[in-house]
């Protein structure tokens, strides 16, 4: 008996690990479920629930619930909608706390819980789920990506709280996230986005947001004042373009950009943040990624790349590969070598940031790209 109920241990053990290790859900199919979700009627929704009493590790029906209970028809009673919502999520939370169904890897936020700021928001929710999490992150205090959704539920009402999980694992990327959405006044991401929500300048003037400006203004470790600049300049133009902000974010966001860039020059996300203050309306440009074969028609300059002598005289050929980004006007922005022979690099890299496309458009405006670039060199070139 004693044995089979070490066996019993241990095989517990082994599920727990490949529940933390298992591959992360599909992203198509999660959204795939969302769509059904979006399309649901009430009386739909209510059969898939019964049918989730029977089936509760029914991942599908809970992500269709999820997407359906995140924006309720008109009319519907939004106390039922809340418990249901909290439910679906406390589940989530305690059966897959790494990848939430897919939902940590996607640009959607149908499992988030908010404490003020919208319809939806449910406080009492909220603190069940952050004390979940909270259990969560000290059941696995090496997964970068449970904490980092434990915070992500909790970072906007109990900051502090927050702040005490990632000091205890010293994410200090984390930590300047967290005080720029404080200095900001973020009250929560969106349910169909990850972009911010709102603000409230309550939430500026709590003691630590306050705290946290006065951190961000004297700040010199290079993670967190990249990760501060980034978040600042980016959710401040959102916030600004959507008419959710009342205040100029941009002299703090720059000051922070300006020690990012001498730390970080080659971060994609420093290099391509948006450092002025948009019209209201008009939010700032995204990044698109599109195939090296497909950008390269849009090419309206190439400068042949000149074959090192070193590596012709010693018969070196190949393809060096690379990742660029582009600039809003065409121009490389930043390269990224990934492969190639590392004789035949810094004459493609001096190449490569001399090429020029037509500026890329998504809905009539300029948009930053990622793309790949392919330098050839073959020993016909002789």
């Amino acid at each position: 008996m004693l044995g089979m109920n070490r066996f019993v241990v241990v095989a517990l053990f082994a599920i727990a690990a490949w529940c933390l290790t298992a591959k992360p859900r599909d992203s198509a199919s999660t959204y795939k479920q969302i769509e059904k979700g979006r399309g649901l009627t009430a009386n739909e929704a209510g059969k898939l629930e019964e049918r989730l009493k029977k089936k509760p590790d029914d991942e599908d029906l809970r992500l269709q619930l999820l997407a359906y209970y995140a924006q309720p028809p008109v009319g519907m009673d939004l106390t039922a909608v809340k418990e249901a919502r909290a439910r679906h999520i406390l589940w989530l939370i305690e059966n897959d706390p790494k990848d939430g169904l897919g939902l940590f890897h996607i640009w959607k936020g149908i499992h988030r819980l908010h404490c003020q700021g919208d319809k939806l928001a449910d406080p009492a929710a909220l603190k069940r789920a952050s004390d979940v999490w909270l259990r969560e992150i000290a059941k696995n205090p090496e997964s970068a990506e449970i904490r980092r959704a434990g915070v992500d539920q909790s970072q906007y009402c109990s900051p502090e709280e927050a702040e005490r999980v990632l000091t205890a694992a010293n994410d200090v990327a984390g930590l300047g996230r967290l005080y720029a959405a404080a200095v900001l006044g973020i009250t929560g991401k969106g349910y169909q986005n990850g972009d911010p929500s709102g603000t409230d300048p309550e939430f500026r003037k709590r003691t630590f947001a306050v705290r946290a400006k006065q951190v961000l203004e004297t700040a010199t470790d290079a993670e967190m004042v990249e990760a501060a600049s980034v978040a600042i300049l980016q959710d401040g133009a959102l916030l600004w373009a959507d008419g959710k902000l009342d205040w100029d974010y941009t002299p703090l966001g720059n000051q922070l950009h300006a020690k990012a860039k001498a730390a970080a020059p080659d971060s994609i996300a420093v290099l391509t943040a948006p450092m002025t203050l948009p019209a209201r309306g008009e939010r700032p440009p995204q990044m698109l990624r599109v195939g090296g074969q497909v950008q390269a028609s849009q090419l309206i300059r190439q400068s042949k790349p000149v074959y090192p002598p070193q590596a012709l005289a010693q018969g070196i050929q190949g393809t060096v590969r690379m990742t660029a980004v582009l600039g809003l006007d065409g121009r490389v922005l930043h390269l990224r070598v990934d492969t190639g022979p590392p004789e035949l690099i810094p004459a493609s890299l001096k190449s490569a940031r001399e090429w020029a496309y037509k500026p890329t458009l998504l809905n009539g405006k300029p948009c930053y790209v990622m793309t790949q670039i392919d330098v050839n060199y073959t020993l016909s070139q002789r």
